[in-house]
């Protein structure tokens, strides 16, 4: 699990939060108005390969890597 802070510049900002991979969910924080915090959490890697995958919150987007399973 983890989180992201948000920024805003005006207390009327508004902005979104989504996940651009199926093992990546965000929990809570979805969207907001002014400042805020996106939680999200990450499924367990199950395979021999460490993966990428990417979250846009507030039009910019964060990387989240993953190790490989074991």
């Amino acid at each position: 699990t983890g989180s992201v802070g948000v920024t805003a510049s005006s207390s009327s900002c508004t902005w979104t939060a989504v996940s651009n991979a199926a093992w990546i969910t965000v929990t809570s924080g979805g969207s907001g108005t002014g400042n805020g915090t996106v939680y999200y959490s990450v499924s367990a890697n199950t395979g021999t390969s460490a993966r990428t995958g990417t979250m846009t919150i507030a039009g910019k987007t964060f990387t989240v890597k993953q190790a490989r399973g074991k």
